[in-house]
């Protein structure tokens, strides 16, 4: 299970605390970055995104950044109360309450996200990586495939399902194609990448080579 353990996952706390604030406004309606929204009912929120708003968005992003759990937590869920239908503050409340162990509100938070913003995969992935970490790895599945749906091209996605597929759901074929694509993607070079993708292209040849020969 060491690959798991050597390379983060992409998606994680990383990608909702490079917010600038620039990107602040497009943060709390899309989750992740200044990328033009696909079609979503968070949209037509946009008029709601007041300086006050923006600050207690980056005052809890801030708290998250420095471990304050219990604090973040308390903030995001009055932005919730209050704006209900914005993605960003759903999600990054589903990574506070996955820290504190509060699982069933983890998955409840998730959802909120993807329901106020379907279009974009990072709340997706978290949802995939959340059921990969307690073991309900067809859900999983399951999750990175709506991923793919709303974003076929997303790198994160590519690369969460060719660790699911090499280390969860035993899947060679898969997992080599999906690493794959996130190198494609991402333009990497990084060397442990390559050696992950040459063993099971090694692996896929032979399987290939034997396949109908008995023992």
């Amino acid at each position: 299970m060491w690959k798991a353990f050597t390379r983060p996952l992409p998606g994680a706390l990383a990608v909702t605390q490079a917010i600038t604030a620039v990107c602040l406004m497009a943060s709390l309606l899309l989750v992740a970055g200044c990328a033009a929204p696909q079609a979503s009912k968070t949209t037509v929120q946009a008029a709601a995104v007041t300086a006050t708003l923006q600050e207690s968005y980056r005052q809890a992003l801030d708290m998250m950044q420095t471990g304050q759990w219990p604090e973040a937590r308390q903030l995001l869920e009055e932005i919730t109360a209050e704006h209900a239908t914005l993605a960003g503050p759903w999600l990054n409340l589903g990574i506070v309450y996955t820290r504190l162990g509060e699982p069933l509100a983890a998955e409840n938070a998730f959802r909120r996200s993807i329901d106020n913003n379907p279009g974009n995969p990072v709340a997706y992935n978290q949802l995939g990586i959340f059921y990969r970490r307690t073991g309900r790895l067809d859900e999983a599945r399951e999750i990175y495939g709506a991923a793919l749906d709303a974003a076929p091209n997303d790198p994160d996605t590519h690369w969460n399902l060719g660790i699911l597929h090499d280390l969860y759901l035993p899947d060679a074929r898969l997992a080599l194609n999906h690493y794959e694509r996130y190198q494609q993607l991402t333009g990497s070079d990084d060397a442990q990448l390559m050696v992950w993708i040459s063993e099971l292209r090694e692996r896929t040849t032979a399987a290939s080579m034997n396949a109908g020969v008995q023992p």
